[in-house]
């Protein structure tokens, strides 16, 4: 057998003397950037998917604290008596504090209902609803501005249990700290929730 470069020459003898038969025998090379490919797209994809995945989670989390904070103050069984009647309200309407806690519960829980039906259209179907570029901005924008009113309610509120004292209207003060609570905690996850959206806004510009 005689190798010349990339093509083996096979030597073969057959029954009679001096017949000699050479059969080249061609040898492929593998490449070298032949899977080279496929493991880093692969990788990518996948790290993508875990991103939409905990964006999703987080979306749901704030849509369910931002409810609860909304619930907390609609819901009131407290009945007050006739002898504080005329003096204090229960209902939360009567307090700017609070409706303004109310109405940004609202607002964010809405806001994040949309986000995670989004969420799960692009796990599902890809930029269906809207474009990916366009969705990072407004995600990014939306997220900060939330956050601020989850924030500013949150403080506005918290003045008003500190301040408020009358017997009457103890429910409405207690539903009042589960709403500030709840809403405290929504700040946090949707703060998380736009620190990934600031992660993909900026791997946008950068890669």
């Amino acid at each position: 057998m005689k190798e010349l470069k990339d093509h083996v020459v096979v030597m073969a003898y057959g029954p009679s003397e001096g017949s000699v038969t050479a059969s080249p025998v061609s040898q492929q090379t593998p490449s070298l950037f032949a899977y080279s490919i496929t493991p880093s797209t692969s990788r990518f994809s996948s790290r993508r998917a875990s991103v939409h995945v905990i964006g999703l989670v987080l979306r749901f989390l704030t849509l369910v604290l931002c409810f609860v904070s909304a619930l907390s103050l609609a819901v009131n069984v407290h009945r007050p008596s006739r002898r504080y009647l005329t003096q204090n309200s229960s209902s939360f309407a009567s307090y700017p504090e609070l409706l303004y806690c109310f109405v940004v519960a609202v607002i964010g829980f809405v806001y994040t209902c949309l986000q995670t039906f989004k969420g799960v259209c692009d796990i599902t179907h890809r930029g269906i609803l809207i474009s990916e570029p366009l969705s990072d901005y407004i995600s990014f924008i939306f997220d900060q501005a939330i956050c601020y009113l989850l924030v500013s309610s949150s403080s506005v509120a918290i003045a008003w249990i500190q301040h408020i004292n009358e017997d009457a209207i103890n429910t409405l003060r207690n539903n009042s700290i589960i709403s500030v609570s709840m809403s405290f905690s929504a700040f946090f996850v949707l703060t998380l929730s736009s620190l990934l959206s600031g992660y993909k806004l900026c791997k946008r510009f950068m890669w």
